[in-house]
């Protein structure tokens, strides 16, 4: 649970660093590099509810799966893009991919309160949130050492296992 709910804090910090070798390799200015956030945030905006409500209906497991499939496809997009709008692309699916994995994890801890009749477990619920907020304190540091290592493109294999 806590692996998937932080795959959107991490995929919205760890890009900071990467705006500017980006724009360098496809030579485009940092105004069209920001596209590469708002991607990101828009399909988040709009696929969070929508992915929490079809988690609902059809559960947590099979949405999570096809999330995650979708979270890795984005990334190896990502990662060969030919031009900038196609890296573009692949933020607004990573953006749909990564929005599952927190309605899931909520999923999971309310059906199990509801099936032990118990309050859901503050436990689990600060680790969740603790490790959403220290994810994206992490992330900027965690891609300046990637980019410095293995150039803009290693920012997306964070996402792949």
């Amino acid at each position: 649970m806590v692996l998937g709910s932080i795959l959107n804090p991490i995929n919205s910090s760890i890009i900071s660093v990467a705006l500017i070798p980006i724009g360098q390799a496809f030579g485009v200015p940092p105004s069209q590099t920001a596209w590469l956030l708002s991607a990101l945030y828009l399909a988040t905006a709009i696929g969070q509810p929508v992915v929490g409500k079809l988690i609902d209906v059809f559960g947590p497991r099979i949405l999570f799966l096809i999330a995650t499939s979708l979270v890795g496809i984005s990334s190896l997009i990502a990662i060969f893009a030919p031009d900038f709008w196609w890296l573009v692309v692949a933020r607004c699916l990573l953006g749909f991919g990564t929005c599952a994995g927190y309605p899931a994890a909520m999923y999971l801890i309310r059906s199990e309160a509801e099936r032990t009749g118990k309050d859901s477990p503050a436990s689990i619920l600060t680790l969740l949130s603790i490790a959403s907020q220290t994810i994206a304190v992490v992330g900027p540091t965690l891609g300046g050492l990637l980019i410095e290592v293995c150039g803009w493109q290693s920012i997306f294999i964070v996402n792949i296992p």
